[in-house]
């Protein structure tokens, strides 16, 4: 049986895995992490190494790590752990242990190596020295590379990668799991307790100031109104979906910074499985993911969330409207059978090129 080996050092989680699962009968499917993952509740076989993202948090760890060492994710004899391996299948094209997967192949240890790549914003990830280096590896060495949307696809174009190399997967949810309540919950928010949910880090760029900002002037109004906020591993994956199912509204507000731009925005994909209206913005690629199934904001403006919250707690209508879309466009796009299926394409296409 055809081996593949999933390399994702501390980015290790089950919410891209879900896109693999299925092809678990067709592959010997195996994962590497780093001994401390985003988490290790994954459902193929996983071996852990040491990793400098290992080491307990300090002040500026990432930056510090990184200018040390070019880049901090390199795994402790990742090259001999993908020995007799058909496919090392690894992320991004700055990350240490992609080079290591190239000279993997170099050494005959593995035959092909297969990137994932999120990023958005061509020519990031290069201000640290020897990365602009160890990404040139990657577009040589990688033999294809799969982008998540058509915005990470024209950023591997601009700088430079063969678009023969370049296919679009979008990576998707189990639609069994992720699915509406039975129940659409109806009636103005004046007459029953309404839910807001917001799923994603913790951390400003996702615009968690301007959504307590405007729940905290619509909770004035609307003394029902409630805001949940999950995130940082609060609640795990395995039951991440009852959140979603408890909620009326799903509002993530990213924004972009100088070196980040929302990449894809799992926590939407889940919300739209589950039919539940969205509110965001048109950051990064965002826009490519959501379609017509989002209410837009402009980033950073707490006045325009708070507007557009309104409208949507206002209007029955209008829930419903977009939670049909929502499903609809996750059934039509974001099925993860649909993802394994491509996915498993794409292996056999790299393995008799």
């Amino acid at each position: 049986m055809t081996k593949i080996s999933i390399v994702r050092g501390g980015f290790m989680n089950p919410f891209e895995l879900q896109n693999y699962y299925p092809l678990r009968d067709k592959y010997d499917l195996r994962a590497i992490s780093s001994m401390h993952p985003i988490s290790e509740d994954i459902e193929i076989p996983l071996t852990k190494t040491y990793s400098l993202t290992d080491l307990p948090n300090f002040p500026f760890k990432f930056p510090i790590l990184n200018r040390l060492s070019v880049d901090a994710h390199y795994l402790l004899g990742l090259e001999q752990l993908l020995r007799g391996f058909d496919i090392a299948h690894v992320a991004e094209t700055y990350y240490h242990y992609t080079i290591q997967a190239i000279n993997a192949k170099k050494k005959g240890y593995v035959k092909k190596v297969i990137s994932t790549v999120w990023e958005v914003i061509p020519f990031n990830n290069e201000g640290i020295w020897g990365r602009r280096r160890i990404k040139q590896q990657a577009y040589a060495g990688v033999d294809h590379f799969l982008a998540v949307t058509e915005l990470a696809k024209k950023a591997l174009l601009e700088e430079g990668v063969d678009e023969k190399k370049i296919s679009v997967i979008p990576m998707g949810v189990d639609l069994k799991r992720f699915k509406p309540r039975q129940i659409f919950r109806q009636s103005r928010i004046s007459l029953r307790e309404t839910n807001i949910l917001f799923v994603g880090r913790s951390v400003p760029e996702k615009g968690i100031g301007e959504l307590t900002e405007a729940y905290r002037r619509l909770s004035q109004k609307y003394p029902n109104l409630k805001l949940t906020m999950v995130g940082d591993g609060r609640v795990s994956y395995s039951q991440i979906h009852e959140e979603y199912q408890r909620a009326d509204i799903f509002c993530l507000p990213s924004k972009t910074t100088p070196h980040w731009q929302e990449q894809y925005g799992m926590a939407l994909v889940e919300a739209m499985a589950c039919g539940l209206p969205i509110v965001t913005t048109k950051t990064g690629a965002i826009g490519e993911v959501c379609g017509d199934a989002a209410i837009y904001v402009k980033p950073t403006d707490a006045n325009d969330l708070q507007s557009k919250l309104e409208r949507l707690i206002e209007s029955e209508s209008l829930r419903r409207t977009l939670a049909e879309k929502s499903r609809t466009r996750a059934k039509a796009r974001y099925d993860c059978t649909k993802t394994a299926k491509a996915i498993d394409e794409l292996y056999r296409k790299v393995l008799w090129e």
